[in-house]
């Protein structure tokens, strides 16, 4: 769901970016976009633990994809996330949350199309959970579902319609502009 992963987010970056933005005056929306990836990283990470001569492993197994897909990572990679960002400027309360979303976008964008998915809730509980809405495969190309994606699509397009009948097209311009920004 490499793909879907950016669709999914955005849509939730966006409505999350103008409720926050009304709140706060703040839109770290682009933290949840980011942070949506990050849960994959358990595909890769026991060939580079390995490079670098560490073994690692989870109730005895090497690490699988799915290992970072819990709550436990949620928290930790929230708390790095924050304490780097306050770095650059970004308060630890603001990347906190929008890291925290960004993750837990990605785990319940993955309970969407599996049944069971991952243990979600480890360390309180190991049991795999899922809702397992779509039945998912690589038709488009071999890098997304149709179905996935379209639907995705018009979430984020729905959810850019609201944010725009809201706040009027200026969030669009201040996400241009901090996205040039980072470039």
């Amino acid at each position: 769901m490499f793909f879907e992963h950016w669709i999914y987010s955005a849509a939730i970056a966006i409505i999350v970016g103008m409720i926050y933005y009304k709140r706060t005056g703040r839109d770290y929306s682009w933290i949840i976009i980011l942070s949506a990836y990050v849960p994959d990283i358990d595909i890769i990470a026991n060939t580079v633990f390995k490079k670098i001569g560490i073994t690692v492993l989870i109730y005895g197994n090497p690490i699988k994809h799915g290992d970072f897909h819990n709550i436990a990572m949620l928290l930790l990679f929230a708390v790095s996330t924050a304490l780097l960002l306050q770095i650059i400027g970004i308060k630890f309360i603001d990347s906190f949350i929008f890291a925290s979303i960004g993750f837990a976008a990605h785990m319940f964008e993955d309970a969407l199309i599996a049944n069971p998915a991952y243990s979600f809730f480890w360390p309180l509980s190991a049991q795999k959970f899922g809702i397992g809405i779509f039945e998912y495969h690589r038709n488009w190309f071999g890098i997304a579902d149709k179905e996935v994606l379209i639907i995705g699509l018009i979430a984020v397009i729905l959810c850019a319609a609201i944010r725009t009948a809201y706040e009027g097209k200026g969030w669009v311009k201040r996400m241009v502009n901090i996205s040039i920004k980072m470039i």
